[in-house]
């Protein structure tokens, strides 16, 4: 079931599609051609049934004349006469003899003429006489056969003037031998004491005869005697199956396989045991080609199972990339949405559920690309508020103090010192009003600091010396503006405080090519940071607390240009106090700082 989920919707589609157009294609299909084999088969049988009584009612018809036949001689007194005298050989016959012979002999060949299957027949008096006529071949009778003693003569006697019928049987009572059909009666005299046995020698192509006039198109017929011996059938290897089918029935169905070479057919259909006769009529067809039709109608249907298959199939995949295909936009244009690129898929012209779908997705996306970009620009703002609100809280601070020390040195003393004071003071000013730009190089940030150091060197006369490290590779780094003076500020007047010696700051800076950071060191010797101090600083308290604000602004300023992972540390260490900003390198063009103008020394 999961391995369904996750297969793509054009596939599920198409699937689908595809079952619902051929399952039901394939069970109307089957059950239409298992209906219809069921009642192909069924009036069939019935067919069967009505021809094989035709068939059963024709041959029983035909014995019958054979019967009727065997009751001529009744009619022809001169043939009573003749076998009721005592047996005589022919040397010995007088004229009424040799008439009762040519009568008989008359009436022997009479009945070939009547019906072309009678083969021959002969005629047993009780005196001894045999008379016999054969159609064709040697008609000389044998006279080592002994056919008195036969099963049908016997069963002839003891009918006692019924008719008896036979199977196919060996004719021996000829010189030439032939098979054919007994049928015989019982003739009695006025007295109905046997006067002799008549017998009609009947070849079984009447039977063939008429199958054919019933024109059975690949009807297989198969008759057999009483003792289930074969009389005729149209295919021997049918007929050795039916000597086991319907033994004890008077009629039924049945089917059977037949193995021809290496595929087998199977035939099925009916019996019926002719009262009269005793024989029993087997008739059946080839059951695949009774079920032709059938299976045609099988075939067409998985024809158009196959053909409806593909058909839905192309239905399905028009279908399926008409719906998976404007999916497919949106997914690719989330993915795009979910990697900040608000991309929006172009609209569709439908009115349906896909198309207002994509439509609105794409107001949604512009809305939110709108409200994203509100939301920087507003981020933004805030960002230039704090920075331009962080660097206007060190200004009135810085001005204050320094003012006020522009006045104390003028009160104590009238000196060039102050031109000098008030000039460094006008080219810090003078810069501070010129922070439009967002990145200065190094170079001119140090100048900026110098200048500064200059006078606060004024304020704080042979209070402290500086020390430049500055390496030559990096002069052109990106640095914030106004960014070290807090720092140096902080180092004179914490370091100096109560300190009774001269004060030593050293400014260094250095490009760590590991990371591509640009660290920057301020260190003095001075009296430096308690450790609470140090632990107030980085637990960031608020700037409602006046404490290292000037820390705090660069720290703070650091982080919201570059990232919180670069920023200002503090260390006190072998009573020196280091302060380490770090700052990603990168370098700055004179269009970067070009506004900050500096008053000539």
């Amino acid at each position: 079931m999961s391995r369904w989920r996750n297969i793509r919707f054009q596939t599920k589609l198409f699937v689908m599609f595809l079952l619902l157009s051929i399952i039901p294609s394939l069970l109307i299909g089957i059950t239409a051609y298992q209906k219809s084999a069921v009642m192909l088969h069924d009036q069939t049988e019935r067919d069967l049934n009505v021809i094989l009584a035709q068939l059963n009612t024709s041959i029983e018809r035909q014995i019958n004349d054979f019967d009727r036949f065997s009751m001529l001689p009744y009619f022809i007194p001169e043939t009573f006469s003749f076998l009721n005298k005592p047996y005589m050989t022919p040397d010995r016959w007088g004229a009424a003899e040799r008439d009762a012979q040519k009568t008989l002999i008359r009436l022997m060949s009479a009945y070939p003429s009547i019906n072309s299957s009678i083969k021959g027949l002969m005629v047993y008096g009780m005196n001894g006489s045999e008379n016999g006529y054969l159609v064709s071949g040697n008609p000389t009778i044998n006279p080592e056969n002994q056919e008195r003693e036969s099963a049908w003569y016997k069963q002839v006697m003891e009918k006692k003037g019924g008719f008896v019928v036979t199977g196919i049987k060996e004719i021996r009572q000829f010189k030439d031998p032939f098979n054919a059909i007994i049928v015989s009666r019982l003739i009695l005299d006025e007295d109905s004491q046997p006067l002799a046995v008549i017998a009609f020698y009947v070849l079984p192509d009447f039977i063939t005869h008429i199958v054919n006039s019933l024109e059975l198109k690949d009807v297989q017929v198969t008759v057999m005697d009483q003792e289930r011996n074969l009389i005729y059938t149209s295919d021997e290897k049918l007929a050795e199956r039916f000597r086991s089918i319907g033994v004890n029935q008077q009629s039924g169905a049945w089917e059977t396989k037949v193995s021809a070479d290496t595929n087998g057919k199977t035939f099925s259909g009916v019996y019926l045991q002719s009262k009269y006769l005793g024989w029993k009529v087997y008739m059946g067809v080839n059951r695949d080609e009774m079920l032709q039709g059938s299976r045609a109608i099988r075939n067409y249907t998985f024809a158009i199972a196959i053909v409806m298959g593909f058909a839905a199939a192309a239905v399905s995949w028009l279908l399926s990339r008409g719906l998976s295909k404007p999916i497919s936009k949106l997914i690719r244009s989330m993915r795009e949405v979910e990697r900040g690129k608000f991309s929006v898929p172009g609209s569709l012209d439908r009115g349906d559920e896909i198309g207002q779908l994509q439509n609105s997705y794409g107001r949604m996306v512009l809305r939110l690309d709108e409200l994203i970009q509100s939301i920087e620009e507003k981020e933004r703002q805030k960002r230039n508020s704090e920075l331009y609100a962080l660097r206007a809280r060190i200004q009135p601070h810085f001005l204050y103090n320094t003012l006020n020390s522009i006045r104390m040195l003028a009160i104590l003393q009238q000196s060039n010192h102050i031109a000098k004071l008030i000039h460094s003071l006008n080219k810090l000013l003078h810069a501070n009003m010129k922070l439009d730009a967002e990145l200065v190089s190094l170079k001119d940030e140090i100048k900026l600091l110098k200048d500064y150091a200059c006078l606060m060197d004024l304020r704080y006369t042979n209070v402290f010396e500086m020390d430049w490290h500055i390496e030559g590779n990096i002069q052109n780094a990106a640095v914030p503006p106004m960014l070290l003076q807090p720092l140096l500020e902080n180092a004179i007047f914490h370091g100096a405080s109560g300190l009774e010696r001269m004060l030593h700051v050293t400014v260094s800076a250095k490009l760590r090519e590991s990371d591509h950071t640009l660290i920057i060191e301020i260190c003095d010797d001075g009296i430096g940071f308690q450790g609470e101090s140090l632990k107030q600083l980085d637990e960031h308290p608020s700037y409602e607390d006046s404490s290292h604000i000037g820390l705090r602004n660069v720290r703070d300023r650091i982080r919201l240009r570059f990232g919180d992972e670069y920023g200002l540390t503090v260390v006190r260490m072998e009573g020196f106090t280091h302060v380490l900003i770090n700052l990603p390198y990168q370098p700055v063009g004179k269009e970067g700082f070009e506004d900050v103008e500096y008053a000539r020394s």
